[in-house]
C-alpha cells in the first residue's frame, strides 16, 4: 500500500517548515521549549514517516528491526527531561501528524492524486502515528519508572549527617557517571584530622558538626558543577568536572584555610587525582586518590598530596 510519490516528495521537501510548525505548537513557554536533541529526534522521525509512506510495508514492519523503537526511546528520554507527562507525550506525536497533514494538504493538489491515493496516505499516516504514540508511551513510562527507582535509591543512600550521597552511591553511580560523561575531571578526597579521637572521647555532637562544616565548606569553595559525597566516617569526596589536579589542589587549600579560620576550627588532609591522567576508570582513579590521601595523612598537619 504505497503512498503517491508527490505526497512523499512534498514531506521531504517541506521538512524544515513541518519542523518549525511543530516546534511553534509545542512551545507553550520558554520552559517548555523542545531541546535540540528532541528537535533532532522529531526531524529524524519525519524522515522515517516519509520512508514508511513510500514503502509497500504495513505497520507491522514499521519498527525496522528495532531502529525506530530506539529512536522513539531517545525522544521519550527528552520528553521526560522536559517534564512532559503522558498527555504531553501523546500531544507531541498528534501535533506532528497534524503538521505533516497540513503540509501535504497545502502543497499537493489532492484532486490530481485521487481519492484512493489520499486514503492510502491518510491510513498509513494514522497507522504510523498510532504506532509511534503507543511505543512512545511505553518508552516514556519505562524512563519515568527508572528515574523514580533511581530517586528512591538516592534517597535511601543519603548520609543523614551531611545530607550528601553516601559511599555506596558515590562508588556505584556518581563516579562511574563522571567517567562516562566527562573527558577530564579531578577527584578530591578530604579526611578530618583527629576525627577518631573526637569520637573516642564521646564528643559525637562535635564530630557531627565537623562533618557538616566540612561538607558545607567544600560545597561553598568548589565550582557549582562539583558533585560531593560522604565517603567514609570522616571523609568527604568531590568530583570536579573539567578541573585539573592543580586546580583541585588550590580548592583543597582554600577549604583547609577556611576550616582553620572558623571558631573551634579543625584541620583536614586531602588527596587529589585527575581523570584520565591518574586512572583510566573509576576504580583506578579512586585507588590513586586514596593513595594520595594516605600519603597526606602520614605527612600530617593538614597535608595535600596529588597522585603521581
Amino acid at each position: 500500500m504505497e503512498t503517491p510519490p508527490q505526497i512523499v516528495d512534498r514531506i521531504r521537501q517541506d521538512l524544515p517548515n513541518i519542523l518549525t510548525s511543530w516546534k511553534e505548537e509545542r512551545t507553550g513557554s520558554a520552559k517548555d521549549e523542545p531541546s535540540a536533541r528532541m528537535v533532532a529526534g522529531i526531524e529524524e522521525l519525519i524522515m522515517v514517516f516519509a520512508g514508511f509512506l513510500e514503502s509497500p510495508e504495513g505497520v507491522e514492519g514499521f519498527s525496522r528491526g528495532g531502529e525506530i523503537r530506539t529512536l522513539v526511546a531517545r525522544i521519550a528520554d527528552e520528553q521526560h527531561t522536559l517534564g512532559r507527562d503522558a498527555v504531553g507525550v501523546i500531544e507531541d506525536f498528534s501535533v506532528l501528524r497534524r503538521c505533516v497533514w497540513r503540509s501535504v494538504e497545502g502543497g499537493v493538489d489532492l484532486s490530481e492524486v485521487g481519492g484512493s491515493g489520499v486514503a492510502r496516505f491518510f491510513v498509513k499516516l494514522l497507522q504510523a502515528s498510532d504506532w509511534v504514540t503507543e511505543q512512545g508511551l511505553k518508552a516514556f513510562e519505562a524512563t519515568a519508572m527508572r528515574e523514580m527507582e533511581r530517586a528512591l535509591v538516592r534517597a535511601e543512600a543519603t548520609d543523614l549527617v551531611t545530607g550528601l550521597p553516601d559511599r555506596e552511591q558515590f562508588n556505584r553511580l556518581l563516579l562511574p557517571a563522571a567517567v562516562r560523561e566527562h573527558e577530564k575531571f579531578a577527584l578530591l578526597a578530604f579526611d578530618v584530622v583527629h576525627f577518631t579521637e573526637t569520637v573516642a572521647e564521646g564528643n559525637l555532637s562535635r564530630a557531627r558538626g565537623i562533618l557538616r562544616r566540612l561538607a558545607e565548606t567544600v560545597a561553598e569553595v568548589a565550582p557549582e558543577t562539583a558533585v560531593c559525597a560522604r565517603f567514609g566516617d570522616d571523609e568527604v569526596c568531590a568530583i570536579l568536572p573539567g578541573s585539573s589536579s592543580e586546580e583541585a589542589y588550590r580548592i583543597a587549600e582554600r577549604v583547609s584555610e577556611r576550616l582553620a579560620e572558623v571558631p573551634d576550627g579543625f584541620e583536614v588532609d586531602a588527596g587529589v587525582a585527575e581523570y584520565p591522567a591518574h586512572g583510566s576508570d573509576a576504580a583506578a582513579l579512586m585507588t590513586e586518590t586514596l593513595k594520595a590521601l594516605g600519603t597526606a595523612k602520614r605527612v600530617g598537619g593538614g597535608g595535600i598530596v596529588v597522585a603521581r
